[in-house]
């Protein structure tokens, strides 16, 4: 349990420094004063305090992830892009491990509200499907899933919704 609210803790601080960054690039941009804010995602690693704690990063189809990006860039600048920054920050982190048997978590990187309307609103009725659609191509394609029921994984959904998600998605594989 202490291990599971340590990781949390550390992820939450990393998301919110890449978006204080990316806030204040944005606000730097835009001609605004921005304060600095001592630290970074970095110093939470600095003295090591989590060196046993891994995180494999899935490598799913770009369908997921990245081609949403491409197909709306202004993903980057919504209010709900902490789970590309998320999936970003944990690319290049030093928890990411290459190896998924010696990973303590596994992150399911979909970006469940890069499906932007004209007007910018996303569209969060497909990001059930998407889930789904993510854990039963995970669930039949690795391991892992099936072994803690999913238990040990974790999706960023950055919104309201996320939380009602788990309702609507039954166990895909038994």
């Amino acid at each position: 349990m202490r291990r599971w609210v340590l990781a949390i803790a550390i992820l939450a601080a990393a998301a919110a420094a890449l978006f204080i960054g990316a806030a204040e690039a944005q606000a730097v941009q835009q001609g605004h004063q921005t304060e600095r804010i001592s630290g970074s995602a970095g110093d939470v690693l600095e003295d090591n305090p989590v060196g046993r704690l891994k995180v494999y990063v899935y490598d799913l189809p770009s369908k997921y992830n990245k081609k949403l990006l491409k197909k709306d860039p202004r993903c980057l600048n919504h209010m709900f892009a902490a789970e590309i920054f998320m999936h970003r920050f944990l690319l290049s982190s030093a928890v990411r491990t290459f190896n998924p048997e010696e990973a303590d978590w596994f992150y399911t990187p979909v970006y469940t509200t890069c499906d932007l309307t004209p007007s910018g609103l996303p569209l969060p009725f497909k990001s059930p499907r998407m889930m789904r659609s993510a854990i039963e191509l995970i669930a039949t394609n690795w391991p892992y899933w099936n072994r803690s029921e999913g238990a040990d994984h974790f999706f960023v959904t950055p919104h309201d919704f996320g939380a009602c998600f788990h309702y609507q998605v039954e166990t895909p594989v038994h």
